[in-house]
């Protein structure tokens, strides 16, 4: 386990961690609102953050919205990430227990996340998440945004 590491909410001061850390992850980055997303995620109170000698080393975001079929709040993990000389040390499953505790104390009656990589799937399995009968097909889709803009200026022009 890495030494002096305090796993807390994140802070306004964090947010260019944060983003340094998902540039880290990602090969790619949006060209603009990014910074202010996590602003945004931050002030409500949506991100956790590993600090390890005053140095921003692992975050976990997660969302906690109204889940109609599960009958109550359901808390999603939407990113999950620990820098790569971090990985391995506990940090991760540091920043797993807090997000759950903090969930289940806001009231969460569900914690779900998604992933298509093995070893991260390996790692919420570790920590009691289970694959669910209903989600095995499950696919998910993302909105292209540019491209539905564009077609309904097609369809309306």
């Amino acid at each position: 386990m890495t030494k002096l590491l305090v796993i807390r909410r994140a802070r306004m001061t964090d947010a260019s961690a944060v983003d340094r850390l998902l540039s880290e992850w990602f090969d790619w980055k949006p060209e603009s609102g990014r910074l202010e997303s996590v602003k945004r995620a931050i002030h409500d109170h949506e991100i956790l953050v590993a600090q390890s000698n005053k140095r921003i080393v692992g975050f976990i975001h997660y969302i906690i919205h109204e889940d109609i079929i599960d009958g109550g709040p359901n808390a999603f993990i939407s990113a999950n990430y620990v820098s790569s000389e971090h990985r391995g040390k506990g940090v991760g499953t540091l920043l797993i227990r807090e997000m759950i505790k903090d969930s289940l104390a806001r009231g969460a009656v569900g914690v779900e996340t998604s992933t298509i990589h093995d070893r991260a799937k390996r790692f919420y399995e570790k920590h009691h998440f289970k694959q669910t009968m209903g989600d095995i097909a499950e696919v998910f889709l993302e909105l292209d945004i540019p491209e539905y803009s564009s077609a309904g200026k097609a369809r309306t022009g």
